[in-house]
């Protein structure tokens, strides 16, 4: 038994597209937990990108090297929807649609699921959570988390 094992975490693969502050993509692998720390099943990618830690690990899909990605530079983590999945317990749900602008002019146009509490359930607060770095809009057949700090006007 090789005993760097005994260190590692059980994970599962999400392959992903990650836009990088300057305009770089790059087709990456996130490793989530296979068991998350706040519900039952396993870690989303949501939670791996809110995680309050400088940097994201993820393997380069076109290199195959582990790279440390500073979470702050990411502007958005495109993902096929199969490979998504929400804990939701406890929370009001309410979609709405929207446009956004981003930094250097990007327009992300779909439909962003809320997931606040009843008394904050404003697109206002949505946008506003100090908890949430990065915020999911459902485009096509895709869920786009888009770094809230290079979204300049929402459009609702």
């Amino acid at each position: 038994m090789d005993p760097s094992a005994t260190y590692q975490v059980p994970t599962h693969a999400v392959d992903a597209e990650i836009e990088i502050e300057g305009g770089r993509r790059e087709d990456v692998t996130f490793y989530l937990a296979e068991v998350a720390e706040t519900h039952e099943g396993p870690e989303t990618v949501a939670e791996a990108l809110n995680r309050r830690r400088k940097f994201v690990p993820v393997r380069s899909r076109a290199s195959a090297e582990l790279v440390l990605v500073r979470r702050s530079a990411i502007v958005t983590v495109r993902v096929a929807l199969p490979n998504v999945d929400q804990a939701v317990e406890g929370l009001t749900s309410f979609i709405d649609f929207v446009r956004l602008e981003l930094h250097g002019g990007e327009v992300l146009e779909g439909a962003v699921a809320t997931l606040l509490p009843p008394e904050n359930a404003r697109m206002s607060d949505y946008f506003n959570l100090d908890a949430a770095d990065f915020a999911p809009l459902s485009v096509g057949e895709s869920v786009v988390y888009v770094n809230k700090e290079f979204i300049n006007v929402v459009h609702l």
